[in-house]
């Protein structure tokens, strides 16, 4: 009866084990299936090809319909070129703009503008027709979509495949957004495609080759990545 019971266990616990196992499989070929229903082919994403040139005609960038966080008079302008898919993209959103916020864009000395800048292929590009749809559609849920699709990048996050719309549809979910449904079928119709393109063709015009790019007051910083060299920027501007 000992070795019936054991052998019974056995098979019941190799049986949970299998089922779990197909869930998963089946659940991570929905994934693929609904990354794979967005057409992203039909937004020319080529990257610029002039690597080690610096970035050109800062001072011209056109931020006409771009997400911004502050006032838009204000006496210094913060832009990004950035992408979702991009690591130190992800640490400059995290751990540098929260402190630039509340010291400059709060407080309405400077404005920050994000360009979504797609260099890392089809998902990249999911990441900008996403951001741009809520944008167009629930203008006010940007920036809680913005942060929270950024917290869901992956250790690896531009070699991990992460952004899917499994992942859009957790950050819409947890920014709030008013339609959730409407704001998916409309990712999945590309009704954005014109504004990432118009995004696209601002890297390209202006020579941008690495993100994240930060621009103060039209001049590109050399290190970006380092907060004394971004606040020092923006305070000389401010004088």
């Amino acid at each position: 009866m000992k070795n019936k019971s054991s052998l019974i266990f056995t098979m019941v616990l190799t049986l949970l084990v299998v089922g779990a196992l197909a869930a998963m499989v089946i659940m991570k070929q929905k994934d693929k299936t609904e990354t794979d229903s967005v057409d992203t082919s039909t937004v020319d994403s080529t990257v610029n090809n002039n690597q080690g040139k610096d970035p050109v005609d800062t001072d011209k960038v056109d931020l006409k319909g771009q997400p911004m966080i502050g006032k838009k008079d204000a006496k210094v302008t913060v832009v990004e070129f950035g992408d979702f898919k991009c690591p130190a993209c992800k640490y400059f959103d995290s751990n540098m703009k929260p402190e630039l916020k509340k010291k400059y864009f709060d407080t309405g000395k400077a404005n920050y503008y994000f360009i979504h800048t797609p260099f890392h292929a089809e998902e990249s590009i999911l990441g900008g027709l996403a951001g741009e749809t809520v944008l167009k559609n629930d203008p006010d849920k940007y920036w809680a979509f913005h942060d929270a699709l950024f917290k869901l990048q992956t250790h690896n996050g531009s070699q991990d495949k992460w952004l899917t719309m499994a992942a859009v549809k957790k950050a819409l979910k947890t920014a709030g957004v008013k339609d959730e449904a409407k704001i998916v079928d409309a990712i999945k119709a590309n009704s954005e495609k014109a504004a990432v393109q118009k995004d696209i063709d601002l890297y390209q015009k202006h020579n941008i080759t690495s993100t994240p790019t930060i621009i103060v007051n039209g001049k590109a910083l050399a290190d970006p990545m380092n907060i004394d060299a971004v606040t020092e920027a923006i305070d000389k501007a401010l004088k």
